[in-house]
């Protein structure tokens, strides 16, 4: 895997990538408070035939120690320059929770790039996500006060909410660890990524749900797959918010067949 910089905004913008020369590009994309780690099994599965791109979120992991003028708000920009840098002409966007926005708004802004989207344990930026915005503001106060009186609680409970398996905590762990209560500041510009429409999406659209996510977060992708004709809706079983790392060999078989068809 080789390590790659990207000069944005005065600063050095760190990401990785694995076979450059692996056909198609996937852009994979981690949850909050991780890090491209979350993504080890993945790269060790598609790693022999697809050109993988790992860039850790501002305030995380390799790009924890960026300035606050680089925040979550750029990303969309950095993954197009990074495309672009790379002579990258087509690819998948594949997020996790946060990285899922993430990888939809790289989609919004460029649709010329990004020809098909993998959801996991997200939601929309575009449309059914009401119920979701409500509780994930209510999420945000319950944060503050796990970060005020113990970030070793907020790290705990971090782990606890987004893994079912004690595999797919342990995976999580490598990355939440590293994060630091400072970081949170380069998270601010998550309302930025959205953007409201009724139009269907443009590219295919997979969307992973875990069977032992929340509610909320079920109903959402089955309220987003009714409403997008070229979405596939997948529960994986015995596995929580981060499926990828729960069920590793689930999600793979299901990306491999998505990305056969995408």
């Amino acid at each position: 895997m080789r390590e790659k910089k990207l000069n944005f905004k005065n600063a050095e913008v760190r990401y990785r990538i694995e076979n450059e020369e692996g056909r198609p590009t996937i852009f994979m994309l981690h949850a909050a408070f991780a890090d491209h780690g979350l993504f080890e099994d993945q790269v060790a599965d598609f790693g022999s035939d697809c050109r993988i791109v790992l860039i850790d979120l501002p305030g995380h992991g390799a790009n924890r120690s960026l300035p606050a003028s680089v925040s979550l708000r750029d990303m969309p920009e950095i993954c197009a320059r990074i495309a672009a840098e790379n002579g990258i002409e087509r690819c998948v966007a594949m997020g996790v929770s946060l990285g899922a926005l993430v990888a939809q708004a790289f989609a919004d802004r460029c649709p010329n790039i990004v020809e098909s989207v993998v959801i996991v344990g997200g939601y929309s930026i575009h449309k059914a996500n009401e119920a979701v915005l409500k509780a994930q503001r209510k999420e945000g106060l319950k944060w503050l006060l796990y970060v005020l009186f113990s970030m070793d609680k907020f790290k705990r409970y971090v782990l606890r909410v987004s893994c079912h398996t004690e595999r797919g905590r342990a995976k999580l762990e490598q990355g939440v660890m590293q994060f630091r209560r400072k970081s949170f500041s380069s998270m601010s510009g998550m309302a930025s990524l959205l953007r409201k429409t009724d139009d269907p999406m443009p590219y295919s659209l997979l969307i992973v749900v875990g069977e032992h996510d929340l509610k909320l977060a079920h109903d959402a992708a089955v309220q987003l797959h009714g409403l997008e004709p070229r979405s596939e809706l997948v529960v994986i079983p015995d596995a929580g918010h981060c499926a990828n790392v729960d069920q590793p060999a689930a999600f793979n078989r299901i990306l491999r067949r998505h990305l056969s068809g995408a």
